[in-house]
């Protein structure tokens, strides 16, 4: 007989309500409490669930000014609204609640959760009849109150998303129901989000004109990227590949190759813009500086995925790209291996249309149905063209737009158009070239502008003739280099140690306002990235700048500097995984950089920044990240604790990214070198260690490691991380079977939850409750009111993740003890409360208890159809557990038809030292009941079963 106070034993369960749980309190688009749709009971109770404790009269006053008895009116509402639910309003001379109600939960929503938490406007066509005054007056304000907060979160989502996503975003904003008229501000922030020419830039811009001269001046508007000019032809092209349907192919690379300045990003935007105006699904992702396919698919996912963590592959991405859709690459110069990019792409996503534009044009990488689209110069007019023909060259066009930004009252007229024409064809139609020549006209006239550019002729032309205008552009860059005065040279190398900028930051790197706007005339810097006013100095312009920042040392270490104090200053004030600090990730490496050579970067700094990748989901790019890191901080002899943390990131990033050999091998030479002397790191690194033996199948090794582990934090007196290192280590137990350690782990958990942050305590409860279900001999009544109670409080402190774990554990424990039809109304309940989640491991655990269910209900071809979307889920990420789990569902299904198949497969997980000992043990249970078929002994793959089930479950 066991010990008792060996037992696991969970707190005591709650005690059983006397009287139901009042349902979701719904005010917005509607009035009701579940059934309960009794007007002034409820208007008590939304009042009181918004303002807080209120006295019985002034609630009286409030909702029967007219009446002869107020106080009788309100008791009658209150009698009807507790004979249904007892508890929803409490007290009695003050009223309280402890509902709160869709409105109160909808303003601690951000972003795109906002607008899916708000069906309609507050209390919409609920009849107010016979209320006071004051009370109208307080829905009014509240309805507004509560769709400016929706209206204002929909604009953030527009001023974040690209174009067309944007466009989509600001038409939320801009007819938010409920919302009032849109103030000038907001229209002024709207604008720039509409897409060019569609109906609600018309409205917008009119409203805008209605509000007259009398609205306060506007605020700097967003800079619009260059729109195109002579590049119909290439437009055509890439339009007609992309919407053409082929028999031969359902996607493909398009490569738009050319020199720095020749247009390759711009004729991307216009692109962009004709794909959303077609509404066909289309995404821009700017690839400058990305020097691997992982950091590449890290932008993309944070694209595809705005404020969740990034998908580990570019292959895991198939379900977040839709049908049809056409991904743009600009800027794709720096990445190591193009051509392996280009086939990693047509293998992880055929379907997809993809177009890259690069300065590099690798040959034999494109297939014959791929597009390759070389750009040069824009057309110019010959010598012997007319005023017309000038006129209609689109070099021609691009200069006179270019100067326009100084000079307003240059046109093409018959005197100067043989000057004009002659300068586009000296510089070859090269669009950058032209339009910082363009910009000269501010000191000098035309014709001066054409002798430069003709006198420098002889080195824009290599031998042989013909050009790209690279040559052109090199002159024109430094003539305009001189000619900018002194303040603007030094606002320009400040700018040239940012990767961009959004012009808000300009003033923190010692770069006023307006000296932003004249490099914006001048053209040295240019809004690339559509829908947002972020800024970069063109990259065709970086060697230029590289020579003159070589001459100004002092300077750009000052920059650096300032640049390095600004944005870690910004970013260790914000939470790791906010959506701003994506775009500035570039900037804060740099920063990082800056600081590590400078003496006084910071441990703390180089955590953040390893918490941002790591929930992110940034695993593969960080870890090279954080190794170029650690060089760095080695390099520069810096403090123990700060070169700790760079390796220590670089490891754990590459246990996340799956790189197991990689992650252990930095593990040994830390835990073999001096940085291993101080407890912390040791700790840190034996936990990474852990981790690693975890995933390689090696629970004996990892456990032992976490106990290490486990030692220095309580010798640290690192409470957190010690309740982590023993949930981690009871979980390596479920799996290793050892019920005496369990019961002894789990033991000591139970005693520290009084003395943990309540949070941490309930995730730690459901940790437990998880590992527990698992368990040998578990006590299923036990553990399912422990699941009840995890359900209950993570509804009250509305913790959606807990929600979801608590359902989750609470439908197994009901399944395990044979209560189908309890499991079965909460998964129903779980997927209309979840139906809007895009997580796969959710839906993955969800079709899971589907098949279990199914099968126990005698449903045998529902629940192969339900395995098979599991299975789907399961081949785009796979997950060894959920495997097993799916083979153990289905096997005895199986065995009816495949029965050697099945008994080798459960033969291969029985042997399985890595699996969960309760799978092992289910595996050789199953086997027990079928004696006659064969098991031969082969060893387990995990990709072998899945293409083993794959087959076995057939189609539907």
């Amino acid at each position: 007989m066991s010990d008792p106070a060996l037992t696991p034993t969970l707190p005591p369960p709650a005690p059983t309500p006397s009287a139901p749980t009042p349902p979701d309190l719904i005010t917005l688009g509607d009035l009701h409490l579940g059934r309960f749709r009794k007007v002034k009971s409820l208007l008590l109770l939304v009042y009181v669930s918004l303002e807080g404790p209120t006295p019985r009269r002034r609630l009286a006053t409030l909702l029967w000014p007219g009446a002869a008895r107020p106080e009788g009116s309100l008791r009658v509402a209150l009698h009807a609204l507790r004979e249904v639910y007892p508890d929803a309003l409490g007290g009695e001379e003050r009223l309280s609640t402890p509902l709160t109600g869709d409105a109160a939960r909808l303003l601690t929503r951000r972003g795109e959760a906002a607008w899916t938490a708000y069906p309609g406007p507050f209390l919409h066509g609920v009849p107010l009849s016979g209320v006071s005054t004051e009370f109208e007056e307080w829905v009014e304000a509240q309805r507004e109150r509560l769709a400016r907060h929706v209206q204002e979160e929909a604009l953030r989502a527009a001023e974040t998303a690209e174009p067309g996503r944007a466009a989509a975003w600001a038409e939320r904003a801009y007819r938010t129901p409920g919302a009032p008229p849109a103030e000038a501000d907001t229209l002024r922030r709207l604008l720039p989000l509409t897409l060019p020419g569609s109906p609600l830039e018309a409205e917008v811009r009119a409203e805008l004109d209605e509000l007259g001269p009398g609205t306060p001046p506007p605020a700097p508007a967003p800079r619009a990227a260059a729109r195109m000019l002579g590049r119909e032809a290439e437009l055509a092209a890439l339009l007609a590949w992309i919407l053409t349907p082929a028999p031969d192919r359902t996607g493909g690379v398009a490569l738009i190759t050319g020199p720095g300045g020749i247009g390759k990003s711009t004729l991307t935007r216009e692109l962009l813009r004709e794909l959303t105006r077609l509404d066909r699904p289309v995404t821009l992702i700017d690839a400058e500086g990305a020097g691997s396919a992982a950091e590449l698919s890290a932008r993309l996912g944070g694209a595809l995925t705005p404020g969740q963590a990034a998908p580990p592959t570019l292959s895991a991405l198939t379900t977040l790209i839709p049908p049809h859709a056409t991904v743009l690459l600009d800027g794709a110069d720096a990445l190591d291996d193009l051509p392996e990019l280009l086939r990693t792409l047509r293998r992880d996503l055929p379907g997809v249309h993809w177009v890259i534009s690069s300065r590099r044009s690798p040959g034999g990488v494109l297939s014959p149905t791929d597009l390759l689209l070389p750009l040069t110069g824009l057309p110019q007019a010959p010598p012997e063209a007319d005023l017309a023909h000038i006129a209609a060259s689109s070099a021609t066009q691009l200069f006179l737009r270019e100067a326009a930004r100084t000079r307003r009252d240059l046109t093409l007229t018959a005197a100067n158009a043989a000057l004009i024409a002659g300068i586009t064809r000296r510089l070859h139609g090269h669009p950058l070239a032209l339009a910082l020549a363009a910009s000269w006209l501010r000191v000098e006239p035309l014709d001066a502008v054409y002798a430069r550019v003709l006198t420098e002729a002889a080195q824009l032309t290599p031998e042989g003739g013909g050009s790209d205008g690279r040559r052109g552009l090199n002159a024109v860059a430094r003539r305009s280099w001189d000619l900018l005065t002194p303040e603007q040279q030094r606002a320009a190398l400040r700018l040239s140690v940012t990767t961009d900028l959004d012009p808000a930051d300009a003033p923190h790197l010692g770069v006023p306002a307006p000296l932003i706007d004249e490099l914006l005339t001048h053209n040295f810097l240019e809004a690339h990235q559509p829908g947002t006013e972020r800024l970069r100095l063109y990259p065709a312009l970086r060697g230029l700048l590289t020579e003159q920042a070589a001459a100004h040392p002092d300077l750009i270490t000052q920059a650096r500097t300032d640049h390095a104090r600004h944005y870690l200053t910004w970013f260790t004030a914000q939470p790791p995984e906010a959506p701003p600090v994506d775009a500035e990730r570039d900037n804060i490496l740099a920063a990082l950089h800056t600081a590590l050579e400078r003496g006084d970067a910071t441990a703390a700094q180089i955590d953040h920044f390893l918490a941002h990748h790591d929930r992110r989901g940034l695993h593969a790019s960080g870890t090279d990240t954080f190794a170029a890191l650690a060089d760095a901080a080695e390099d520069a002899c810096a403090p123990d604790s700060v070169q700790a943390a760079a390796q220590i990131a670089s490891m754990w990033l590459a246990y996340r990214a799956g790189r197991l050999l990689d992650a252990q091998t930095l593990a040994g030479h830390f835990l073999a070198g001096p940085l291993a002397a101080d407890p912390t790191s040791r700790m840190k690194v034996l936990n990474t260690l852990a981790a690693v033996r975890g995933v390689q199948g090696q629970m004996q090794s990892a456990t032992d490691l976490l106990r290490q582990a486990l030692a220095l934090a309580v010798e640290l007196g690192d409470q957190v991380r010690a309740v982590f290192y023993r949930v981690n280590i009871l979980s390596n137990l479920g799996f290793l079977g050892n019920a005496p350690q369990i019961e002894e782990m789990a033991g000591e958990l139970r005693a520290e939850l009084p003395t943990l942050p309540d949070a941490l305590a309930w995730m730690v409860r459901e940790r437990l409750l998880h590992i527990l279900l698992y368990a040998p001999s578990p006590d299923m009544p036990a553990l399912e009111a422990e699941a009840r109670q995890v359900l209950t409080h993570a509804r009250v402190v509305d913790n959606v993740f807990l929600q979801r774990e608590g359902w989750f554990r609470l439908i197994r424990a009901l399944l395990l003890q044979g209560r189908v039809r309890e499991a079965e109304q909460h998964l129903q309940q779980f997927r209309a409360a979840c139906a809007e989640v895009k997580e796969t491991a959710i839906w993955l655990e969800y079709h899971l208890l589907r098949v279990a269910l199914l099968y126990t209900r005698g449903r045998a071809q529902q629940a192969r159809q339900e395995a098979r979307m599991a299975l789907r889920l399961l081949r785009q990420h796979p997950a060894q557990w959920d495997a097993n789990e799916l083979l153990l569902l289905v096997s005895p299904d199986l065995m009816q038809i495949r029965p050697a198949e099945t008994a080798q497969a459960l033969a291969s997980l029985r042997n399985l030292d890595s699996a969960h000992a309760a799978q092992r043990h289910r595996a050789t249970e199953l086997l027990r009941m079928y004696p006659h078929a064969p098991a031969a002994e082969h060893p387990y793959r995990m990709d072998g079963l899945l293409s083993w089930l794959t087959e076995a479950l057939g189609s539907d």
